[in-house]
């Protein structure tokens, strides 16, 4: 839930400063790449460079982390009541690479001046950053849950309404992504408008603890966690 609420600040961030396009909701950069090979062009439309940068970046952080977290099959989900309480220390490891990233994204846009190539950069690294953490969390196996694109979510959200399928815990968890992820983008709008040049200090602080509260509060194993521990 944490996760998914800094995703939705830095998505608000990156999409309102860069030009209406996406760091982590690839989809959406890939419906604004048909867009474009309309002929559609800003303003109307988002910049064709700044889709592709994203689009590129995103898959290059999602491959770092397969290479991380290839001890993992990010393929396969595990039924609700087997979600296991561990969570992995490659998992950690592939977050401390998205924070890295982030604090890289903080110190440039401090620093920088706006212009066409410092939001390139910036672009680069919030896609790349949320690409890691996207296949991080996928490797959890945790049934319908995504941190950085809520699509999957709310399918599983709505699905299990439906059904009256739904355990406690899975509509604990699926609920608190999808308001974590619009109270961060909520919030992420009021920073850019109250306090820019601070806005991407909170996702970066929210993703630390995240990481500091995983590696000291969970048990940190470093092979393929048994699917047969339950959530505590």
């Amino acid at each position: 839930m944490a996760l998914a609420f800094s995703s939705g600040i830095y998505e608000a961030i990156c999409y309102l400063s860069f030009g209406k396009v996406f760091t982590a909701f690839q989809t959406g950069n890939l419906v604004l790449l048909g867009v474009i090979a309309d002929g559609t062009r800003p303003p109307a439309g988002p910049d064709r460079v700044s889709v592709v940068v994203s689009l590129v970046a995103f898959a290059a952080g999602a491959a770092l982390a397969v290479r991380i977290l290839k001890a993992f099959d990010g393929d396969e989900e595990v039924d609700d009541e087997n979600v296991f309480q561990a969570w992995p220390r490659r998992v950690s490891i592939a977050l401390g690479v998205t924070l890295i990233t982030q604090l890289a994204f903080l110190t440039v846009w401090l620093a920088a001046t706006p212009a066409e190539m410092v939001s390139h950069i910036l672009l680069t690294l919030g896609a790349f950053g949320a690409g890691v953490q996207m296949n991080a969390i996928r490797s959890l196996h945790v049934p319908g849950v995504s941190t950085t694109a809520a699509t999957a979510t709310y399918i599983s959200w709505v699905s299990g309404i439906a059904t009256w399928s739904h355990t406690a815990p899975a509509a604990r968890r699926l609920t608190g992504t999808l308001v974590g992820m619009v109270a961060g983008a909520f919030l992420g709008t009021w920073l850019i408008g109250h306090a820019h040049a601070y806005a991407p200090i909170l996702p970066a602080v929210v993703l630390a603890v995240v990481i500091a509260v995983a590696s000291l509060a969970l048990k940190q194993e470093t092979g393929q966690p048994s699917s047969r521990a339950q959530l505590g």
